[in-house]
């Protein structure tokens, strides 16, 4: 399949450079040139980024399109000869209609200096209503912009996700929408960073797609997450500077800096964040045996440090009016630390304490990220026709370390070696992980009401893990190699794929049908305990997806949809390498497969005078092979001697059904006052029966968010943010409700609001944390874990530069320019 993938991408791309050197070449004798230049009529300078469109005169239909230049220049080389009106439309000024003929005698017109007079209603306009929502809502795709998000300054992604609708981020960062897991995009292409691990400042926008076509990655049961980063179009020098400092021992600072030319664009970005906290967490347990029952009660408690740099550099180089090559290089960094202390108290059956255990249980982890994109887009002469490719490599490495010591006592405090001998290990690892990914993607506008898209993919990851784990022997007081916390492993996954998809309409109606097709094969090797390998290789997977559409009078519209999806098994969810501490541990499992599921959304959009939206979403997600977390009684042998544990994998259960409503309600209150709700209710039923006679579980949970924006005087800006979370329901227990409020003012300083100070306050209540309760065969378990999260972060963020370099450049822009060049 690989192959075919290499040789359709090699037949495309000679397609298209076929093309391009056709419309290279000389031009037919039917066909003319159109250019002239726009200027403002009152200051005489250039007008750039005004709508420039050819109307056919007959019946004013659009031709073709185009925005202005930094200099102002339009150009169209290749129009049928013809009468036609050419069009100019732009936020501030009245529309300018021209009327021009094509013929062979006149087949290159100059149009001329077309003067854009301003128009005083539309700019008054642009002064209440031109600012950027905070969020934005489509019956297809929701997007979030981050600068709005006052609370998430100074933080990282996992920040950010917090405040998005419909998205839910637990303690550890792991995200789920609408009680599913999302696929993570960054610019729409697969990462090895983690979200915590990207700051929140170098994010623009999150979009977020529940229920994608046949386009996108069938990867995803709950659809996808793509986190856009920062890329400045504005013409001239500008950039940013922030910087900033919490009560949680925390600092972060950061610099963007954009040079927009004619023929290029350079950005340059780079961000740091130290962050410091403290972590605790307490396990209850009870321990049901054949003749007694004993508890366990352990605790946890330390600190964590985050530290990270984030670096990115971009080139876009805009060769002609048709193509344009961008590069961009991204290199980060950072070192993660977890110290804890460890106490451990052995109960009896009257849960009386018996004895007890202390120790440390620390860990370490050093990162580093490489990330290269290239990529290429080509415009036909036809609006809407191009052929884009894409090139992203992500490599990444490793270094890890661990210590942990651990030694029990009678409640005398005599040291003892019964019913566990003394631990007492360290372990060092390292690894790198290689991730390419490699697209091209065409899209045809067939007519005014129809488009055709196709697109080949191919993905590959590589995983290289070593970690050696040395136990103390007490005996002879040496150190050797524990073999069960130990792991030499490497894996391998590629994905090939492609797609098709028909976007047509009748009227008010419109539908779009996709198909995806994807080949998988994937590989592991555990070195480190003998022979102890796999390889799976999944035939060709067909991801159908429908989307129908209909607009009704009234600016409201109802969509019903249905995808495909798949959810692969993850790097960690196949490593089989155990992780244990205090009689408590987990591991991958190398036999998971996939999960499939079949999507179902109805969605019905109402706009209310353009200021109240409402989006009501009825979703039925059915999943086979359903991938879930499995806990059971087992014995260890650890540093050569028994232990008695729980041991938690993940597991392929039979079903997974889930079905809810979503409703999201933005609010434009006042001018001053928006209001965004949303509230997702949503019922889910595990069915495990093939793991264990009549395991299942049931129930009905659902979680909201409210984000309230206020403009004050002074230019102050306050927004308050809350989420809920009922209960969630898991294969063998529950996770308990929790809540979070978050609040921030921002004042802006200086004549054009340049310079932003802001203060947050975020989980103002500390309510965030995780509590889970747990039932096997036999045991009860209770956990509760609990990261520092009620921070006061104080930043300060300083725009800076021109943002039109045109005046710089106006002798020179203002010279006549050979049209044989575009």
């Amino acid at each position: 399949m690989q192959k075919v993938v290499t040789l359709c991408l090699g037949m495309t791309l000679s397609f298209f450079f076929h093309s391009y050197a056709q419309q290279s070449g000389s031009k037919p004798a039917e066909t003319g040139v159109l250019y002239g230049k726009l200027v403002d009529a009152q200051t005489n300078t250039p007008v750039e980024y005004a709508s420039v469109s050819i109307l056919r005169s007959a019946d004013s239909t659009t031709l073709t399109g185009m925005l202005s230049k930094t200099n102002g220049d339009f150009n169209f080389p290749e129009i049928a000869f013809g009468k036609y009106l050419v069009k100019v439309n732009f936020i501030g000024y009245e529309t300018v209609y021209k009327t021009v003929s094509l013929n062979a005698k006149a087949n290159s017109i100059d149009v001329g200096n077309i003067k854009l007079k301003a128009n005083v209603r539309s700019l008054a306009g642009v002064e209440i209503v031109g600012e950027k929502p905070a969020y934005t809502m489509a019956i297809d795709k929701r997007v979030f912009n981050v600068e709005k998000s006052l609370s998430s300054i100074g933080g990282t992604a996992t920040d950010v996700l917090k405040q998005v609708p419909s998205v839910s981020v637990d303690i550890d960062g792991n995200v789920s929408v609408r009680n599913g897991t999302p696929t993570i995009f960054v610019d729409g292409r697969p990462t090895t960073l983690t979200l915590d691990q990207i700051p929140a400042d170098a994010i623009a926008n999150i979009e977020v797609v529940t229920n994608p076509s046949a386009k996108y990655d069938a990867e995803g049961v709950s659809g996808i997450l793509n986190i856009v980063l920062k890329k400045n179009r504005k013409a001239g020098i500008n950039g940013q500077v922030t910087a900033g400092v919490s009560t949680l021992g925390g600092v972060n600072g950061g610099l963007d800096l954009n040079v927009r030319r004619e023929k290029y664009a350079v950005s340059l970005s780079w961000n740091m964040r130290n962050r410091k906290g403290a972590t605790n967490s307490h396990l209850f347990r009870k321990n049901i045996g054949t003749d007694t029952t004993t508890y366990l009660d352990q605790y946890n408690n330390g600190d964590n440090t985050r530290k990270f740099q984030f670096g990115r550099v971009g080139f876009d180089w805009f060769a002609d009016n048709r193509n344009t090559i961008s590069i961009s290089q991204g290199i980060m960094g950072g070192d993660f630390n977890d110290y804890s202390d460890l106490t451990l108290y052995n109960l009896n059956e009257q849960q009386q304490q018996v004895r007890f255990g202390t120790g440390i249980d620390n860990g370490t982890h050093s990162w580093r990220n490489y990330t290269t994109q290239m990529g290429y887009k080509h415009t036909f002469a036809k609006q809407g026709h191009e052929l884009t490719a894409d090139f992203t490599y992500n490599y990444a490495t490793s270094k890890d370390g661990s210590n942990y010591d651990l030694q029990y006592y009678t409640m005398d405090h005599v040291a003892i070696d019964t019913p566990n001998q003394p631990e007492n290990r360290y372990g060092a690892g390292k690894g790198n992980t290689t991730y390419l990914t490699g697209q091209i993607d065409y899209v045809n506008p067939l007519s005014e009401t129809s488009k055709l898209e196709a697109g080949l993919r191919t993905t590959s990851r590589i995983f290289n893990n070593k970690l050696n784990t040395m136990g103390k022997d007490f005996s002879s007081g040496n150190y050797v190699l524990d073999s069960s916390l130990s792991n030499d492993y490497h894996y391998r996954e590629t994905i090939n794929a492609a797609y098709v998809s028909y976007t047509g309409s009748a009227g008010s109606f419109g539908y779009m049908a996709g198909l995806r097709a994807e080949q998988s094969n994937y590989n592991g090797e555990m070195k480190s305990i003998g022979k102890n390998n796999y390889e799976i290789k999944y035939p060709i997977s067909l991801f159908p997806s429908l989307f129908l559409s209909q607009k009704f009078k009234g600016d409201h519209e109802v969509q019903l949809n249905y995808s495909r999806r798949v959810r692969r098994p993850w790097f960690r969810d196949l490593l089989p390498d155990l992780q244990y501490s205090a009689q408590s541990a987990s591991r991958g499992n190398p036999a998971l497969r996939p999960e499939y599921t079949n999507s179902f959304e109805m969605s019905y959009l109402k706009d209310f005078n353009k200021k109240h939206n409402v989006l009501v979403s009825l979703y039925y997600r059915n999943t086979n092979n359903a991938i879930t977390d499995f806990s059971t009684d087992t014995v260890l042998t650890i540093n050569g001697q028994s232990q008695k544990v729980v041991l938690t994998y993940p597991v392929n259960a039979d079903t997974r059904n889930a079905y809810g409503a979503e409703f999201t309600v933005r609010d434009q209150i006042t001018s001053y006052w928006d209001v965004t709700t949303n509230l997702n209710l949503f019922q889910t039923k595990i069915n495990a029966g093939n793991l264990q006679t009549n395991l299942s579980n049931q129930g009905f949970a659902w979680f909201g968010k409210i984000n309230s924006n206020t403009k004050l005087p002074y230019n102050l800006s306050l927004q308050v943010t809350g989420n809920y979370e009922s209960k969630q329901i898991l294969p063998q227990g529950e996770r308990a409700s929790k809540y979070t409020v978050d609040m921030a003012v921002r004042k802006e300083f200086l004549k054009k609001r340049t310079l932003a100070v802001s203060l947050g306050l975020n989980d103002i209540f500390n309510t965030d944390r995780t509590l889970s309760y747990t039932t096997t065969d036999l045991s009860d378990q209770e956990y509760y874990r609990k990261r520092a999260s009620r921070e006061l972060r104080l930043n300060m963020s300083w725009r800076f530069g021109k943002m039109d370099a045109a005046k710089k450049n106006k002798k020179k822009e203002d010279q006549p320019e050979n049209n044989n060049d575009i």
